[in-house]
């Protein structure tokens, strides 16, 4: 059972120390100062566990909140500093009138030194002997850490030694092993916050769907930009492949944006999938050319993810569920934008879906009992508006969907930010990219069993 941090009223938390894990990987505009919170792209993740933070404040605790990391440095980075996060829940305490005290920011100084945790966590542990009741203090990202990405034991239990109790908020980085997330909570009273029992819920309620029978079918939009084959991350197809095996033959995949790409290659080249990875190495840039022109397509990890799509495509092919590739397409060279064409020749990219398969993915929504979107099916890219009609037109049929009983989530930052950015409607925004499918696949993450009384 996991108990919700709203179990503990006033006397339990007046003047205890409260670790509060958030997830505020948030994406950041390089091109504004660091102490702006301008810097900040979107703010979904941050927002998520302001509830918390406030319900905290409120009964007097003194909370510790350890944001989560930003982004993937390597070793210490200040563009990749706390400071914008740390900036902008200062903004909206003193919005709340939630500001008592001075908030307080470790070990790094806000106009001095960019510092790691385990390197100061005497630096630490004296900012918290100080905090007063209500008052806050933000710690600084922890993967400046090496050792904190492995859930190394000694981090975890220095951390819990400072605090009293233990609360999460942080969906979007349950998944992850870290030392704060896994470790950590088993030496605690441990609590979730009041976004991740919504979260939890969801993720929960398409799971157990999944299993029901008579169930009505189930549409996976695969999409967005980033696919990840790299070691320790999750993959969107890896949890497609896996997702397969509790899908019926009237539940759909429709892929799209930059994922599309790679699968479109890995249609092409199913001989070669078939023959291992070896023959899909000799696919080269030349051959990607002809297939997707000059469309994204993370090169560094090409060959993987083009096996990786080419045995979805043929699980699913064997198992008779349909996987619905783009007809058409927006393209773009040096500004100019051609509609609804069916081919992406070299020197152009793809920048978003075409009418037909606009029109093919609304009719899968439609029919549909329950809907998980892992990401935009086009660009969306304010300066680009043409290039965001596919994912608007996808987001409006999940909101008309929704008015039908349908359950429509999406899952991720970007997938968020565009239901934000449109102002539909839908059953749940999820701050959960890899979180919110690996639980759906699994039906478990590891940091949520840690929550576990």
């Amino acid at each position: 059972m996991i108990k919700p941090v709203t179990e503990l009223k006033k006397p339990e938390l007046q003047g205890k120390i409260v670790y509060l894990r958030g997830s505020a990987d948030v994406p950041l505009d390089d091109g504004n100062d660091l102490y702006s919170t301008a810097r900040i792209k979107d703010t979904s993740r941050i927002d998520s566990f302001m509830p918390t933070l406030e319900y905290l404040i409120k009964n007097g605790a003194r909370v510790v909140v350890q944001p989560g990391w930003i982004d993937r440095p390597d070793g210490i980075e200040k563009d990749k500093s706390v400071i914008p996060v740390y900036m902008y829940i200062k903004k909206r305490l003193r919005k709340a009138g939630l500001l008592p005290h001075k908030i307080l920011l470790a070990p790094t100084e806000l106009h001095g030194d960019v510092r790691s945790i385990a390197e100061n966590f005497d630096l630490v542990q004296e900012n918290i002997s100080k905090l007063a009741d209500g008052q806050v203090l933000v710690l600084e990202n922890p993967r400046f850490d090496p050792q904190y990405n492995k859930g190394d034991e000694g981090y975890a239990k220095r951390l819990a030694g400072m605090v009293e109790i233990y609360v999460a908020d942080d969906f979007a980085q349950r998944h992850r092993p870290a030392a704060d997330i896994v470790p950590m909570p088993k030496y605690l009273p441990r609590y979730a916050g009041i976004h991740l029992e919504d979260e939890i819920n969801y993720a929960e309620k398409i799971s157990l769907e999944l299993k029901r029978k008579g169930r009505k079918p189930f549409v996976l939009i695969l999409a967005g930009k980033k696919i990840e084959t790299k070691p320790g991350v999750v993959s969107k197809i890896t949890v497609a492949l896996n997702l397969l095996d509790r899908m019926l033959k009237i539940d759909k995949i429709l892929v799209g944006g930059a994922v599309a790409y790679t699968f479109m290659i890995a249609q092409r080249n199913l001989d070669k999938v078939k023959a291992g990875p070896d023959e899909i190495k000799k696919i080269s840039n030349g051959d990607i050319k002809k297939i997707i022109g000059d469309s994204y397509v993370a090169s560094d990890q090409i060959h993987d993810q083009v096996m990786l799509a080419g045995r979805v495509i043929l699980k699913a092919r064997e198992m008779g569920i349909s996987l619905i590739l783009p007809v058409d397409h927006t393209i773009m060279k040096n500004g100019e934008l051609l509609k609804s064409r069916p081919t992406i020749p070299p020197g152009w990219k793809g920048v978003d879906i075409g009418d037909e398969t606009i029109s093919e993915f609304k009719n899968a929504i439609d029919s549909a009992g329950f809907v998980l979107m892992s990401g935009p099916v086009g660009m969306f890219d304010k300066k680009i508006p043409a290039a965001a009609k596919g994912s608007k037109a996808i987001v409006q049929a999940m909101q008309a969907a929704t008015k039908h009983g349908v359950v429509t989530i999406s899952a991720g930052g970007e997938a968020t930010l565009l239901v934000n950015r449109t102002g539909v409607k839908i059953s749940h925004a999820s701050i959960g990219g890899g979180a919110t499918l690996e639980f759906v696949e699994k039906g478990m993450l590891p940091g949520i069993e840690a929550l576990e009384s």
